[in-house]
Order: C-alpha cells, then structure tokens, then sequence
C-alpha cells in the first residue's frame, strides 16, 4: 500500500504528536507498506532523515519515505510541503491524515481515512469560543472522508454527538516499543514524566500526592515538586524503572474525560511500577480491558483521593507489564486502511 501520512511535525521533536506519527510510519514502512511522511526541520538540526530517526532510537525501513523541508523558515517550508504534497497525488496511493487542515487539499480521486485526536469545536465550546468555523471545517472533512480512525473510544463518541453521519470508524490505541519493557529498580518515590500543562492539571495533582514527586519533563520550577527537564525519548524507559510508582496526571475536562489516550500510559504500563491514574473513561477503557484491577486510580473530582491512590500504590510493589507494540498499532491501521479503501 502507498500511503502518505498527512501531518507535517517539525523533526527531531519530544513531543507526543512527533513521537507518535514517527513511530507510526516507522511501524507502517516496516510492515512493507511505502510510507511518506513530510516534516520541518527543527531549526537547530543539521541532519537529514537518518539522524532524524536516530533521535528517537529508529533506523530508516527501505519502504520510509521520510522527507525534511529544506529550510527551518515557515513559509518557505510550507511551500516545499504543498508542492510535495501534490506530487505525491500524482500517483495513486492512500492520505492517512492527522490534520483536518489538510484534508481539503487532497483530489476527490485519493481516499483519505482521518486519525483525529480532538474535536476543535467542542473545545471551543468548554473555553466559550465561538464554534462555528470550526463545527463547518469538521462537517466538510467527515464528508469527505473513507474512513475514521480515533485514538481512544471516548474521542469517537465525543465526534459521533456533534456529528451523527461518520464514515466507517475504528478506535486505534496508541502504544510503545516493545525495548521499553524493562525491569524496574526503584529507590526514586513516585515519579512523573511529561509535561505540566494547565489543562492537564499535573500541578493540582501533584500537589495533592501526599508525598515528594519528581516530575521529569519541566522547564519551569514546580513548589513542592522536584522538576528536571526533558529527556531524550530513549532514556525515558530507565527513569520509570527508576521510580517506586508512576502517577499520571488529568483533570475531568473535555480533554481528560474524551481526548486523550497518553503514551505516557503505554510507556507506564510496559514497566512493573505500580501506576496511579484517574478515574476517566479515557484510562479505564484502556486499563478495564488489559489489566483491571491493577492501576490505582483516584476521583479526579476530588483531589483528595490522590494521596491515598499513591499510599497504595507504593505499597503494592510490581505489577504485570501490559505491553502494546507500535506494529501492533500498524497492523491494527494496515487492516482499517485495507476495509475501507481495498
């Protein structure tokens, strides 16, 4: 199958949506599929595809088209992208897009099956932002799309309220690399790892542990919390075996209730540390399914509940590793893609 990913992340980048559309594609192209991605080149960054990759511990699959814009400088980039865009459409093949904007650009000719993350008019809504530019964006793509795809069960429902009338849908997880399954250690308390957004609410949470947490991921000092700054991607696994239990952080917002399936959770639940998460349809969907019973979970509509959700947690010792591979996640698209576009 050749398959265009239609995203455009800026490379080498820790963030999740960069970590997950490599690693994506990287599992796709591995499975013999030709796989194009187009990203920006991160303004500091001197290499091409293969140093690219390497940042994140991968090597370049024969069938991994990975290609970096030529300049660092934003228009110039997004010119190089739309042209190589409608080069690509020269041919025939499948978009798997991960950006409405996108959508649009793409010839009727060439299905197009959305990976969506989110629903911009709803957000709107909880922040009272006007939503109807965003409501007639979302109906036009879901037009004209082949399929769906969702990365968690809450996502789907959330899109199906607003929007009755979908194309054929799935729910896809997301995931992590089976090399990260390694045993713990333990001696660091109860850690944390990512970042302290507001609308996460990791300093509420954080705060209401009971105990000294450390929160690997911050650039900004945290009261109470001891902060170090990101890492790269392939030194995460050690730091998590490093901790007694691992606490994941949400608010019941629209995001932690309906948009979001963090890999923060596929990374904890690769390892044998006890896990402390919130009572979200998002989590226990995940954890209902692979392991219930085994991740002590707090109410997030009362933060009160953290300390002792922590209390048991350290005093659980290890627990089961749950591991799901990113060619897991490939296969699990490769036969969505093959339903709904032959």
């Amino acid at each position: 199958m050749r398959i265009l990913h239609l995203y455009r992340p800026r490379l080498p980048d820790l963030r999740a949506q960069a970590i997950q559309v490599v690693h994506t594609c990287h599992a796709l192209a591995s499975r013999g599929h030709e796989v194009t991605l187009l990203a920006d080149c991160a303004p500091d960054f001197t290499g091409g595809p293969t140093e690219a990759l390497a940042s994140y511990g991968l090597d370049l699959p024969p069938r991994f088209l990975l290609k970096l814009a030529p300049t660092p400088w934003l228009p110039g980039a997004g010119l190089w992208f739309r042209a190589n865009v409608r080069l690509w459409c020269a041919r025939p093949g499948v978009v798997y897009a991960r950006a409405k904007r996108y959508v649009r650009s793409i010839p009727a000719r060439i299905p197009v099956v959305l990976e969506a993350h989110e629903l911009d008019s709803a957000l709107d809504r909880e922040s009272g932002r006007p939503d109807a530019a965003n409501r007639a964006l979302e109906a036009a793509v879901y037009r004209r799309l082949a399929g769906l795809t969702t990365n968690c069960g809450a996502t789907l429902e959330c899109i199906r309220r607003d929007h009755p009338t979908l194309p054929p849908a799935r729910v896809v997880w997301n995931a992590t690399r089976a090399d990260r399954a390694i045993a713990g250690t333990g001696g660091q308390g109860l850690g944390v790892v990512g970042s302290a957004k507001d609308y996460k609410g990791s300093r509420q949470v954080l705060a209401a542990a009971g105990v000294p947490v450390t929160l690997v991921g911050s650039t900004e000092p945290i009261s109470g919390v001891r902060t170090l700054p990101p890492v790269a991607y392939g030194e995460v696994p050690a730091l998590l075996a490093g901790f007694d239990a691992l606490l994941l952080p949400l608010l019941p917002n629209l995001f932690g209730t309906a948009l979001t399936n963090p890999l923060k959770l596929w990374d904890y639940l690769a390892t044998d540390r006890p896990i402390v998460a919130p009572d979200l349809p998002t989590i226990r969907e995940v954890v209902d399914t692979l392991c219930p019973g085994a991740v002590d979970l707090y109410d997030p509509l009362d933060l009160a509940s953290v300390a002792p959700a922590v209390a048991a947690a350290l005093a659980r010792g290890r627990r089961t590793p749950v591991l799901r591979t990113w060619d897991q996640r490939a296969e699990e698209i490769e036969a969505f893609l093959q339903e709904v576009v032959g």
